[in-house]
């Protein structure tokens, strides 16, 4: 928003110093981008003072002047103005100075005399047409001083960023509004009195408002008898300030209107429109307009359009329509003055990429009291300079009810404590009074702030109180400490559990991912999810960015699985990735989605070998499992591990699940071959699943801390005889229940099947240790405790030791 001083001046008193109205704008949160000066630049020239003046002795017209600077010698300087004297004070561009047409001054021999310099006219200055003579100085100007700093050339412009929420300062009214709030004064109006004729408004037009969420009022007013022409000189001069062009009388005059009072207007030829009606609709589908621009316009049913009895004839609050506008030969005029819905002016504006002065105020909101005002300004100001007659009345429609907020109620004491003051009641009422919000104190000891239209940004006491903050300077305001007690700071329970699992999946030498947490069915589909699957039950995304992400997820495999493949194609040898994160099935009706943690890990093999690694290394299975069973016992949970896949995804003859107090927290084991075929993963690869959800639910339990025998440990090795479908995890499961206190370890060290053993027979080798921390075992003890190990797995699994 440009706004010109000399403008800005008209409409109320502005301080003495640009630099303190600057300051105190810029605090209140008025933001300046620029200043400039619209006239010429004079910072090349200087103030000279003429000590000498004598004929040339080779021209009769020409004279030889000493011209002092200020600065050392004079300057001899050849001037051919008559009006030229000693004693003058005079503006003097010397030898390397840029005059404002651009022209750069060098010593030049004129009829034998060298000529250091040139005093310059008015005209040759850009200040005005005279060329009679040279620009004669007040006689107490400054000697050598540059002459802008003596010399009024054009006017200073200020160009102001305005925020989407104030569009109240888009306007002379408002920058004139927030200069009193600082400084005091009263706004000065221009003249808004209408003379009206005979002739009724409603007699030639009525308007309709269809669409009333659209449109919230619409006021008409008509001027007849119209002369078209180039504006005044004035007129052009203001608009050329603020950066317009000027147009003819009619568009500069809305123009005018929209600067002053921040309302947007517009002109149509009255004898254009068809069946006497203006109607407010939205658009039809399909429905084209062509627009003052010149282009054809295809319309959507979301836009708005003002339309006569037959077409429609703008696009509301964007840009008018080439049929009805106004034209060398237009007498009479139709003068639309409305309140449009921002919200719908912004999309239009986006959509069609059509930005304009109005749509700029329209979507930051305008004064809903000013619309009639804006309309009887400009049909004023039309009959002034066109010579036009203002119908009798204006026409109104009311659409909807503009959802503004008429009053907000604010507790000083309140605002006080967030902003660290301590003003009166009586102060904050003078302050809120300088932004015409009229407060009166209630019984409650709180302020009942009266909102004026124009602030359609109010809606909360945190707004009111900003106000005060703004006006009252926010320089002012005390540096305080908050008052606050202190508590200790705690985290649930799902936050600190994720952060374990990730420390600990990081020290297994994963890689944490994020991805986006959209799928689509295609992915279950891969996974070989049955039709039943819960997992099945999606959530559409509403505006999904691509068609691949559709759908909220309700597993995270497929994306990590993409990730993995992405990371092979590009050569990484050893894919070890884990994601945490949120997946997502349906609620119920009307609410939100169900949402669970859950953590996924993918491992690969890798082509190239380390040189300490055996050639053939084991299967990925038992990292994975390994991998997850040290997540788990990281978390204090105790599980037991049973083989089968339990899920469709997982290699049937190498996965499994870990169980925890009867309940799955877990799935581990190989890519099952068609769905690792499905996401084109060629290299060995395993996954590990787990529900932290279902790990939170276990019974909390804190690790126990054992002491450190300094007692010798006792090893026995026995080999058992067990069916070929008899579970490892089972069978070790059951040997530390029946082993007593004093085995501390049992672990699985060798399994043998072939020759010397049944066919459907497998030998187990099981190695047992025997420690006590009080004292040694004796040999008796030890025999007797690994009898009852062997008793136990003859009786419970057939076993027969070897």
């Amino acid at each position: 928003m440009r706004v010109p001083l000399g403008w800005l001046a008209e409409w109320i008193e502005l301080p003495a110093s640009q630099q303190e109205l600057t300051e105190r704008l810029t605090l209140g949160g008025l933001e300046i981008e620029g200043i400039e000066n619209t006239g010429p630049d004079l910072s090349a020239l200087r103030v000279g003072h003429v000590l000498e003046r004598k004929p040339h002795p080779k021209a009769d017209r020409l004279s030889l002047c000493q011209v002092d600077l200020g600065d050392g010698e004079p300057l001899e300087i050849v001037c051919g103005a008559a009006n030229v004297a000693a004693g003058q004070k005079v503006a003097v561009a010397s030898a390397g100075a840029v005059l404002p047409d651009g022209t750069k001054l060098k010593r030049t021999k004129i009829r034998g005399v060298v000529s250091q310099g040139m005093i310059c006219s008015a005209q040759e200055l850009r200040l005005g047409e005279g060329h009679s003579g040279i620009l004669v100085l007040d006689p107490e100007t400054p000697v050598g001083v540059p002459l802008g700093t003596v010399l009024s050339a054009g006017q200073t412009v200020i160009d102001f960023e305005i925020t989407p929420n104030r569009g109240d300062w888009a306007s002379m009214l408002g920058i004139a509004r927030e200069v009193r709030a600082h400084f005091g004064g009263s706004i000065h109006w221009p003249e808004l009195d209408v003379l009206e004729g005979e002739r009724e408004t409603s007699t030639d037009i009525s308007v309709e408002i269809d669409d009333a969420a659209g449109c919230y009022s619409y006021v008409a007013r008509i001027v007849r008898g119209v002369r078209l022409g180039f504006s005044p000189g004035w007129l052009c001069a203001k608009l050329e300030a603020v950066g317009m062009r000027p147009i003819n009388l009619v568009v500069d005059v809305t123009n005018l209107v929209l600067l002053e009072l921040g309302q947007p207007l517009h002109a149509f030829d009255l004898g254009t429109l068809r069946g006497g009606v203006i109607r407010v609709r939205g658009a039809a589908a399909g429905e084209k307009i062509v627009t003052l621009d010149g282009t054809t316009r295809a319309l959507v049913t979301d836009d708005l359009v003002i339309a006569d009895a037959e077409r429609a004839i703008a696009i509301a609050g964007v840009m008018g329509g080439a049929e009805t506008e106004v034209r060398e030969d237009t007498t009479d005029l139709l003068i639309e003055s409305a309140h449009f819905d921002p919200s719908r002016v912004r999309r239009t504006a986006r959509r069609l990429g059509l930005h304009t002065e109005a749509s700029y105020r329209f979507e930051r909101g305008v004064d809903r009291e000013g619309i009639g005002r804006a309309a009887d300004r400009c049909a004023r100001l039309l009959a002034e300079l066109a010579g036009g007659e203002i119908s009798r009345g204006r026409v109104v429609a009311r659409g909807g009810t503009f959802p503004a907020i008429s009053e907000v109620v604010l507790d000083p004491e309140r605002m006080n404590r967030l902003l660290g003051t301590s003003l009166s009641v009586e102060q904050v009422v003078a302050l809120l009074a300088r932004l015409e919000i009229r407060a009166s104190l209630d019984g409650d000891g709180h302020l009942r702030c009266a909102i004026p239209s124009h602030r359609n940004d109010v809606h909360l006491p945190q707004d009111v109180i900003e106000e005060v903050a703004r006006i009252y300077g926010y320089d002012r305001l005390p540096t305080t400490l908050p008052v606050c007690e202190l508590s200790s700071a705690t985290q649930p329970g799902s936050y600190l559990l994720s952060a374990r699992v990730r420390d600990s999946l990081c020290a297994s030498g994963l890689l944490e991912t994020m991805t986006f947490p959209g799928f689509a069915t295609a992915d279950l589909d891969a996974l070989g999810l049955p039709d039943d699957d819960s997992r099945r039950r999606t959530v559409q995304i509403l505006n999904p960015i691509t068609e691949h992400e559709s759908q909220l997820c309700t597993s995270l495999v497929p994306a990590l699985l993409r990730s993995t493949r992405q990371n092979l194609a590009r050569q990484v040898d050893r894919v070890r990735l884990f994601e945490l994160g949120r997946v997502f099935s349906p609620g119920e009706e009307g609410q939100l989605p169900d949402e669970r943690i859950q953590v996924v890990a993918v491992i690969t093999r890798g082509e190239r070998r380390q040189l300490w690694e055996p050639r053939e290394g084991a299967p990925l299975f038992f990292e994975a499992r390994g991998i997850a069973e040290r997540v788990l016992s990281d978390q204090a949970v105790s599980v037991e591990f049973r083989a089968g896949a339990g899920e469709p995804y997982l290699h049937p003859g190498a996965s499994g699940q870990l169980v925890a107090a009867g309940r799955t927290i877990a799935s581990v084991g190989e890519l099952h071959p068609k769905v690792a075929h499905a996401f084109e993963i060629e290299e060995p690869c395993a996954l590990l699943e787990i529900d932290l959800e279902a790990v939170e639910a276990l019974p909390s339990k804190l690790p126990q801390y054992h002491e450190v025998s300094r007692q010798p440990a006792v090893r026995r090795d026995i080999a058992v005889l067990l069916t070929r479908d008899c579970p490892a995890g089972e069978v070790l499961a059951a040997i530390r229940k029946t082993g007593g206190a004093a085995l501390v370890s049992v672990d699985l060290f060798d399994r043998y099947e072939g020759e010397g053993i049944p066919e459907d027979k497998v030998s187990m080798a099981v190695r047992l240790v025997f420690q006590r921390p009080d004292r040694t075992l004796e040999d008796a003890e030890i025999r007797r405790m690994t009898e009852r190990v062997v008793q136990m797995l003859a009786h419970r699994f057939g076993g027969e030791q070897r």
